[in-house]
This record gives C-alpha cells, sequence and structure tokens, in this order.
C-alpha cells in the first residue's frame, strides 16, 4: 500500500487572506501526524482539504492515491471527527450509528453496535439532544471502532473529554494505526500530541 494522503504545495485562501501557503505533508500507513500551531494558522482548513471537503487554491492532494473528489468505494475509509461533532440530535446513539453505518454501504448489526457504545461508556437508548460534549465524543469515537479508517481525521478531539475519555481516545487511535490506518490530528495540546503522534507539524 502507497501513502495515505500526500498534499503537494497547498495553498488555500479566504478572501484576501492566504490560510495555507506552500504547505506540503504525507502521511504513511500506521503514522500519526499532529498539527500544531494557535488558532487561525490553517489547521481546521487543512484537515477539511484533506478529507475533500474544501478545495485549494493551487498545490495537488492525493487520498489513498487519488484525488479526494474522485474517491467513490474509498470514501468509507476516510473518517471525519469534528470539532463539535455532527449527529441527528433526534435520534440515539445507535440509531446514528446505524444510519452512519448504512450510508457507507456497511450492514448495521446490532451486537457489534452496542458492543462500541459499551466500549465507549454510552448508554443505549439516549437520544444525542441528551447528549453532553464529551458523550458526542464518544460517540464518534466509536464509530472508528465499528468501521476503522484507512485515514482518520481529528479536529481538537480531546476537547469536552474527561481524563478516562481522553484515555479511551489514545487507544483508539493506536487501534486504528495498529491497523495500518493514518492519523492526522490537530490540537492545542502538546502533552497529548506527543503521546499519541510521531512527529508534529507547526503550521505557526
Amino acid at each position: 500500500m502507497g501513502r495515505v494522503l500526500e498534499l503537494n504545495r497547498v495553498w488555500k485562501r479566504f478572501g484576501r487572506d492566504w490560510v495555507l501557503k506552500d504547505t506540503s505533508l504525507a502521511l504513511d500507513p500506521g503514522e500519526a501526524v499532529v498539527l500544531l500551531g494557535p488558532n487561525g494558522v490553517g489547521k481546521t482548513t487543512l484537515l477539511r482539504i484533506a478529507a475533500g471537503l474544501v478545495r485549494p487554491e493551487r498545490g495537488e492532494v492525493r487520498l489513498l492515491g487519488k484525488p479526494p473528489r474522485a474517491l467513490e468505494e474509498e470514501r468509507k475509509d476516510l473518517l471525519f471527527l469534528t470539532h463539535p461533532p455532527a449527529f441527528y440530535r433526534h435520534l440515539s446513539g445507535e440509531e446514528n450509528l446505524k444510519s452512519w453505518l448504512a450510508l457507507l454501504g456497511n450492514r448495521p448489526e446490532d451486537e457489534a453496535i452496542r458492543a462500541a457504545l459499551a466500549r465507549v461508556g454510552l448508554p443505549e437508548g439516549r437520544p444525542v439532544a441528551a447528549y453532553s460534549s464529551g458523550m458526542k465524543k464518544r460517540l464518534a469515537l466509536a464509530k472508528a471502532l465499528l468501521s476503522p479508517p484507512k485515514l482518520f481525521l481529528l479536529d481538537e478531539p480531546e476537547t469536552a473529554l474527561d481524563e478516562a475519555g481522553r484515555d479511551l481516545l489514545a487507544e483508539v487511535i493506536a487501534g486504528v494505526r495498529t491497523r495500518g490506518g493514518a492519523v492526522l490530528l490537530a490540537t492545542h495540546d502538546r502533552a497529548f500530541a506527543r503521546e499519541v503522534a510521531d512527529r508534529e507539524v507547526n503550521l505557526a
């Protein structure tokens, strides 16, 4: 398997302001890289470009060997944990996971979903509208347990998590890497970055 993600001399601006300038980055299978820097330096923008949600003005992006917008079947190999995570508020955590798996073309198995919810410490049947911010982060981590991605993108994933939640996050990241997936995350927490990542890229 070749590189999971390649960004070659990427430029992106919003209005007159350049957020990313001549930025290059590559991730191999099993590797974890952390993006550091203050707000406004382009960490979230870079993640969104890697996910194919934002198109750069210049430069080349390749995900699993293809331009992100050319991905079809490979789309299920990408998981983006946004900040805050987005879910259907009126559905339960279990129902949200079933809907997500169905969209990926995977068969939602009740036993596997219940096991994932138990692993992340969430009750069954409670609507997401009643979840705390930390519980939503845990529900997002359940996705990585149910369908381990080849590229796991995370935007400030440790925010709103208690110590047990941070330990769970580190375990999930390690599990994705063990299965050959690459991890790219943005954080302000250097201690957490050193714990889970091989190397740092400072965008400041």
